[in-house]
């Protein structure tokens, strides 16, 4: 019998005596339940706590409210610590609080790519056009179709006060009060991102009525920001202070009743014993490990596999045999069920943020996909003091363009490399192509003799890697495209 058996024995085996506990089994068992209680909190409100830090990790570097906009306008590099970004776009994020501004108005310039999402990271659910339910999309794979357009927030439960008050808007329904917007810029050539930067900072947000104030564009790439999530009891008081200042959700109620068990409520000052404490402490602590783990062995979930012979995952499971649906909506839930997928939720918001009907749907040419690695060839971990090949097939399918980006395993951030600003590659890099046109990556702490493509990594950092296909192509979704896995090929 393993220590481990013998904790599980001895919590099964304390004493009730005619059916009553000791106070010792009571001390026991009551510490138990709020720490195990605290673990699945923590599991469950990744989410949230994951949006709240983004808003005050880059609202202390950028500065605060819905008019301003960090802007990476040198492209997203590792000195802004948050979950795997995507440096090969120009980003903008912004955040707003509709108790605020009210309804909140978005004029979307042509070109962009963008989502809105609530702090539970739910995409916003939008307009029903054409038989087709838009939740989230904003610009190309919204209603605009990158037009350019004019979007109105407003809380779920906000009736116009007129018929026709707000047909002159694609109406989008938010279950929070805070809301997030990520946004993508998009440019021909590294050399010149400026049309990027002059997508993001044409867009325009102001509340419906009253006073706007102007447009707040800061630029970023150099300035340092830590946007993670706490791993300590800290989080649980992030929680609480979202509790407090947004609106009652009416999803999960058990869930909320977990929380009010750990003396989480709104109305009520969260208040913890020092003896608690030090148990939140733990639960964040083991729970955030639960999380990691989960992300490092999804590659055994069934339907997390793209392709079954390769250790590529999907954030949203898929079916091997059928790339046009997913298994999971925009909320990871089962489509067949409903049940929320625990796994799933826990690997995209450990390591991930955001989530829109255009991350996971199958239109040709519209939205982005995403396959994510932990593993090589032969199923080990990835780790930076390796060298690593990795091949893909000729002409990636990507109408806009695709990209390979390496991530810390343990802060699922950019890899923080020596003398490497970004820790990717992509379509619009001077890649060099085999003679069939397929293309030979290598990753590893120093650039062998023979590689041309080369992503550096940190010896003794774990890191792992997301392909990104944006504007996804019809060879993609048919299966026809299947990129190699990571092999290792000798160390420096």
């Amino acid at each position: 019998m393993t220590s481990m058996d013998e904790r599980y024995q001895e919590l099964a085996a304390l004493p009730l005596e005619g059916g009553y506990p000791s106070d010792a089994t009571t001390r026991t068992l009551q510490e138990e339940l709020f720490f195990q209680r605290a673990v699945q909190t923590y599991l469950w409100a990744l989410p949230v706590v994951n949006a709240c830090a983004m808003r005050d990790g880059l609202g202390a570097a950028a500065g605060a409210g819905y008019q301003v906009v960090s802007v990476y306008e040198q492209r997203l590099k590792p000195r802004t610590v948050i979950t795997t970004p995507n440096c090969d776009v120009i980003y903008g994020m912004a955040f707003a609080d509709l108790s605020q501004t009210g309804p909140l108005v978005v004029e979307a310039p042509p070109g962009i790519q963008g989502l809105v999402d609530d702090f539970w990271h739910r995409p916003l659910t939008g307009p029903l056009i054409d038989g087709v339910r838009y939740r989230g999309d904003i610009g190309l794979p919204g209603p605009d179709a990158g037009k350019g357009g004019s979007y109105l927030i407003v809380p779920d439960d906000l009736e116009p006060d007129t018929e026709d008050a707000w047909d002159d808007y694609y109406v989008y329904r938010s279950t929070t009060n805070n809301i997030y917007f990520l946004l993508r810029g998009f440019f021909a050539s590294v050399d010149d991102v400026s049309p990027g930067v002059e997508s993001i900072e044409g867009i325009r947000l102001r509340p419906l009525t009253g006073e706007a104030l102007p447009m707040d564009f800061r630029h970023v790439s150099d300035v340092p920001a830590d946007a993670l999530f706490p791993r300590d009891g800290s989080f649980f008081t992030m929680l609480d202070a979202f509790i407090q200042r947004d609106r009652v959700d009416l999803v999960d109620p058990y869930m909320h009743g977990v929380l009010a068990a750990l003396g989480i409520r709104k109305g009520r000052a969260f208040a913890p014993t020092s003896r608690r404490r030090e148990l939140l402490d733990l639960a964040a602590a083991t729970a955030w490990r639960m999380a990691k783990t989960t992300a490092a062995t999804y590659n055994e979930e069934e339907g997390a596999l793209w392709w079954a012979d390769r250790q590529w995952v999907a954030h949203v499971k898929t079916a091997q045999d059928d790339f046009w649906h997913t298994l999971l909506d925009e909320e990871f839930r089962s489509r067949e069920t409903g049940h929320t997928d625990i796994n799933a939720k826990a690997h995209m918001f450990v390591n991930h943020y955001s989530i829109s009907t255009g991350m996971i749907s199958a239109i040709v040419g519209s939205g982005a996909k995403y396959a994510n690695t932990y593993r090589d060839h032969t199923g080990e971990a990835l780790r930076g003091e390796h060298t690593y090949r990795l091949d893909l097939p000729a002409d990636p399918p990507a109408h806009l363009f695709w990209s390979l980006t390496l991530y810390d395993a343990e802060t699922a951030a950019e890899v923080d490399a020596e003398g490497q600003t970004f820790s990717s590659l992509n379509g619009m890099n001077d890649i060099a192509l085999n003679g069939d046109r397929s293309i030979t990556l290598h990753t590893g702490p120093e650039r062998p003799e023979d590689a041309t493509n080369w992503i550096r990594t940190v010896p003794g950092r774990g890191w792992f890697a997301i392909i990104r296909f944006y504007g996804p192509e019809e060879a993609f979704f048919e299966r026809l495209y299947i990129p190699g896995d990571f092999e290792r090929v000798g160390d420096r």
